[in-house]
């Protein structure tokens, strides 16, 4: 799918905001013409880097065997990690794991030792998004977003050093997000509304202009969550001088899964 017909696609809107019918449907509205004019290249010139990907086709791994392709990198230390692709219309993967307990899959955009291109910079604007179902909730733990490299980064693990991100406790029915600095965290809990097991829901997040945080995230269309900004010169977000940062997925868990639809990740150079 083309940049072009992308941002013509982002116009309209379906019977249902979460269909994946319609790329983006159901994101807040500036968030869709900020996304929809990055995919356009109408800040080309601004020097805008994109990433969007909607699993018409797989270029990534399948397996842990498979050497990082695309430049994917899929780790699982217990148990076995996979991809599968599945048969859906504009297609999806799904990150699975075998019956093994305290199976911890992760996906990663980039890898552990060579490749990290994300960096928060005050003026540099970002944005993460993805639609995205976890197969049974109460039973998962869940990571998504901006971090250092790391392998395992879910809750019983310990979080990466640095980063911009969702989690998930096992029990839990709701995400937290964090923006975290060496260690430490700035968190908001429980995170927008209930997730709905192998349900579909957009969370993602913006950094604006001034270097603000904001985190989104909904079970029915996404809204802003006003009280869960994280502001600039917080002394959790990530230091701009040191801290490069890939984009993960990961769960952790026996034989569950977290299937993506499509995810968008865009940062000002």
């Amino acid at each position: 799918m083309s940049a072009s017909n992308i941002a013509g696609g982002l116009r309209y809107a379906s019977a249902d905001p979460l269909s994946g019918d319609v790329a983006f449907n159901g994101l807040p509205i500036d968030v869709i013409g900020q996304i929809g004019n990055v995919l356009a290249g109408v800040n080309a010139d601004a020097g805008v880097l994109t990433f969007f990907d909607h699993f018409m086709q797989w270029v990534g791994p399948i397996s842990e065997t498979v050497p990082a392709t695309g430049g994917w990198l899929l780790t699982c230390g217990t148990g076995a990690g996979t991809i599968v692709e599945t048969n859906v219309r504009n297609g999806e993967i799904a990150l699975t794991v075998d019956a093994t307990a305290g199976g911890n899959p992760t996906l990663q955009l980039g890898n552990t030792t060579s490749h990290a291109p994300l960096r928060y910079s005050v003026g540099k604007r970002m944005w993460c998004f993805a639609r995205m179902k976890i197969l049974t909730v109460a039973s998962t733990e869940v990571f998504f977003g901006f971090c250092t490299p790391d392998t395992a980064p879910c809750v019983t693990s310990t979080f990466p050093s640095d980063g911009i991100f969702f989690e998930k406790a096992s029990t839990a029915t709701k995400f937290d997000f964090h923006a975290r600095q060496d260690g430490t965290s700035t968190e908001t809990t429980t995170v927008g509304s209930t997730l709905v097991d192998d349900t579909y829901t957009i969370i993602g997040f913006t950094v604006d202009a001034l270097g603000n945080i904001q985190p989104y995230q909904g079970s029915t269309a996404v809204s802003a969550l006003s009280t869960g900004a994280v502001a600039v010169g917080n002394a959790n977000i990530p230091d701009a001088a040191g801290d490069v940062l890939t984009f993960e997925v990961a769960l952790l868990g026996n034989a569950m899964s977290v299937t993506l639809d499509w995810i968008v990740i865009a940062q000002e150079a």
